[in-house]
């Protein structure tokens, strides 16, 4: 149960679900204690006022977002170069997954350096694998040709 993974107060729990069941994000399934509930998909956009640009709220944002007090990575890119930022290099880490984007690719777009890039695309990894369906390239490294294999120096 949710009260148990959270370690909320049953009554704490309730209050915060029903705000959940006002704003529209989660229905109720049942009235039977305890009560289940489904969630509706969130379409947020927001446009800022820095470049004009609309940003979608997404499940994977929200989660990088909140990963901010427990990952020093992610909490310093935010610090250094803003959330707005924070979105483009999430979109990019699941492009990067894909095979379309390269770390270089986000520095220029977001003028940082190719360390900064690389660092916040190697953060954001574990969220996106886990938001995302990431298809398998069907590569291992052992099934690239001449890896694994004995070299001359290593005969002798």
């Amino acid at each position: 149960m949710v009260i148990d993974i959270l370690e909320f107060a049953q009554g704490m729990a309730y209050s915060y679900f029903n705000r959940l069941v006002a704003s529209g994000v989660l229905a109720t399934t049942t009235d039977d204690q305890p009560r289940t509930y489904t969630t509706y998909n969130i379409d947020l956009t927001i446009t800022t006022t820095d470049d004009d640009r609309a940003y979608t709220i997404t499940a994977a944002l929200i989660d990088a977002v909140g990963r901010r007090t427990t990952d020093g990575g992610i909490d310093t890119y935010i610090n250094r170069h803003r959330i707005a930022s924070l979105v483009t290099a999430l979109t990019a880490a699941v492009d990067r997954e894909h095979g379309t984007v390269t770390h270089r690719t986000l520095a220029s777009d977001l003028d940082i350096s190719p360390l900064a890039a690389e660092s916040i695309l190697h953060t954001l990894r574990p969220i996106v694998t886990e938001h995302y369906v990431i298809p398998d390239a069907g590569k291992s490294v052992a099934n690239i040709q001449g890896v694994g294999r004995k070299s001359a120096s290593d005969e002798t």
